[in-house]
């Protein structure tokens, strides 16, 4: 999914990078529980993605106050990110239930 800030566009992808650089600026895994790891997470798939932007955590913070629509974008990627792993999940646990069965 593409999302526009500040007239540029920015691909979102949840990536392992993203997950690695989330790590590096929290010193703990992702595990979104409050609206900071969030909002954190976001900047990280953003600098996973396009590592030369000069965007800050703050600037991303000053638009998404002044355009809560960025974040709500951000939001829904992320739930269809997550309903898409929790199915790949549920797939993989129904096959390896079959190989058990014969």
């Amino acid at each position: 999914m593409e999302i526009t800030i500040k007239e540029k566009k920015y691909e979102l992808k949840y990536t392992i990078r993203a997950l690695f650089i989330y790590e590096k600026l929290t010193g703990k895994t992702f595990t979104p529980q409050t609206m900071t790891d969030l909002y954190v997470f976001f900047y990280s798939v953003i600098l996973a993605n396009c590592p030369e932007t000069e965007l800050t955590f703050n600037d991303l913070i000053d638009l998404c106050d002044e355009d809560i629509n960025l974040f709500r974008q951000f939001n829904e990627w992320l739930t269809n990110e997550f309903a898409k792993q929790n199915q790949f999940i549920s797939e993989a646990d129904d096959k390896e239930i079959d190989s058990k069965k014969k």
